[in-house]
């Protein structure tokens, strides 16, 4: 008699539930993510390198990311272009990469993310305190990333595609992230005046762009150590290191989706569609056409325009009150005025392509024909 048939049958109902049980469970274990024989040495041994505001580089293998605390993701993502990407992903946080290697979190203000294509994205504290960054070893399942995702796919919910850096292969850590001071706020048409457009060909259409290394050399002080900042005409922020935008970096001024940056290693639907404006650590450059839709139209007599003092905090300006300013026509005319009358001048949008400045009645100021920029004095 075999032994099992030994067993009283409470005991072995038991025993059938027992072993149902631990096979379901391992069935379950299994179904989160597949798996076909031994994994993939090339792959679990891909390195991501940690640098920074540390004593020396650090790193970690996907192999040993796979060993940490994994949280999943129903991960959903808008492109710039508006389609909408969604899959399930799995990894470890970068907070317990970081803990790992013998790195607090906690102390950084900042953490840069750049993939093999060179493509690189700054997550700015604001994101840091308020998002878990997650970093994806296994998408929808699959324990091996597809070649165009790996070492791993940075994963921000609730941000922007421009957020989701594919390749993260170079984690940079920011104990500081150099305050901005913002003292001349310019029209970018205007400043532009006089630089050959590049003939940027992207995605099957060439229009015209402008290189921003050439910006920069118009700018009155450029920081290296800081941060390039855009946003769009939608409200959306983007930050990247300066030395990552310095070289072969434009403006694509003409064609869809235009003011929109381009660069070799920015892929369709990562850009800043629409940009309102950009700025370095002291300057900023406005796009009048798209900032209106972030700071709204004031009324002047018969026609509408962009307050300058709006335009002003948009961009970083404070206290303006205690300030004094120069707002400068392409002329070279200009016009000093205290930071408790810019709320008075208006910024108007003419067809013809000039943006003159107009004072509300009152005021006691001359107009000035096209706005090169507003100079902090």
């Amino acid at each position: 008699m075999r032994r099992f048939d030994l067993l009283p049958k409470i005991e072995r109902g038991a025993f059938l539930y027992l072993v149902l049980f631990l096979l379901c469970f391992a069935l379950a274990g299994c179904a989160g993510e597949k798996t076909s024989g031994p994994r993939n040495p090339e792959y679990e041994n891909l390195k991501i390198v940690v640098e920074g505001d540390l004593e020396e580089p650090r790193e970690i293998t996907v192999g040993e990311m796979r060993a940490l605390p994994r949280k999943e993701l129903n991960a959903s993502l808008t492109r710039t272009t508006g389609l909408l990407e969604e899959f399930k992903a799995a990894g470890p946080t970068v907070k317990d990469v970081l803990e790992y290697l013998g790195i607090d979190y906690q102390d950084y203000k900042g953490i840069g993310f750049t993939g093999r294509d060179n493509y690189y994205c700054l997550v700015t504290p604001e994101i840091m305190a308020e998002r878990e960054l997650i970093l994806a070893i296994t998408i929808d399942g699959d324990s091996e990333l597809p070649e165009e995702l790996q070492p791993a796919r940075l994963c921000v919910q609730g941000e922007h595609g421009p957020y989701w850096v594919k390749m993260v292969d170079r984690i940079v850590l920011y104990e500081e992230i150099p305050e901005k001071d913002i003292t001349s706020v310019w029209v970018f048409k205007n400043l532009a005046e006089g630089i050959e457009p590049y003939p940027y060909e992207y995605y099957g259409s060439k229009d015209d762009a402008i290189e921003l290394a050439q910006i920069f050399s118009r700018f009155d002080n450029v920081d290296s150590k800081a941060f390039f900042t855009m946003k769009s005409a939608d409200g959306f922020k983007k930050n990247e290191a300066i030395n990552m935008v310095s070289q072969r970096y434009y403006i694509k001024v003409t064609g869809e989706d235009a003011p929109v940056n381009m660069a070799p290693n920015i892929k369709l639907g990562m850009n800043v569609a629409h940009i309102a404006w950009f700025s370095t650590n002291g300057d900023a450059a406005i796009f009048p056409e798209e900032i209106v839709q972030l700071t709204g139209e004031q009324q002047a007599g018969a026609q509408k325009g962009i307050s300058l003092q709006a335009i002003l905090e948009e961009v970083g300006l404070f206290d303006l009150e205690e300030k004094q300013f120069e707002v400068i026509g392409t002329d070279g005319n200009s016009v000093k005025v205290s930071g408790q009358e810019l709320n008075k001048g208006l910024l108007l949008i003419n067809a013809d392509g000039t943006y003159p400045v107009i004072w509300q009645e009152g005021a006691g100021h001359k107009s000035v024909d096209n706005l090169l920029r507003i100079r902090s004095i």
